[in-house]
């Protein structure tokens, strides 16, 4: 399951449990203004860490002006990979 984060909001539901996730076999994707949680000192940057597989756009990290910032632990994804991501996941759930 690719799991498509936009929202810091989100984050909130994941530490709550809320969010049916599996950290071993999803696929996270941090978009929009959930591209935050990716710097190292962001207050939910622990609970992105566990997961397998967690991507961060690369393009929202930019018009935010925060590459520098970004855990390397996380890869940056354009969007042609973030389209491919789409293509071998499956489902997508956006939130």
């Amino acid at each position: 399951m690719l799991h498509v984060l936009t929202k810091t909001d989100s984050l909130q539901a994941l530490r709550n449990q809320e969010l049916p996730v599996n950290v071993e076999k999803d696929v996270l994707l941090l978009t929009q203004d959930c591209v935050y949680a990716a710097i190292s000192d962001h207050k939910d940057h622990l609970l992105i860490l566990p997961f397998k597989q967690c991507y961060i756009l690369q393009e929202d990290v930019e018009a935010r002006g925060v590459k520098l910032l970004i855990d390397n632990k996380i890869q940056l994804v354009s969007y042609d990979l973030f389209v491919t991501l789409t293509q071998v996941n499956s489902p997508i759930v956006t939130w």
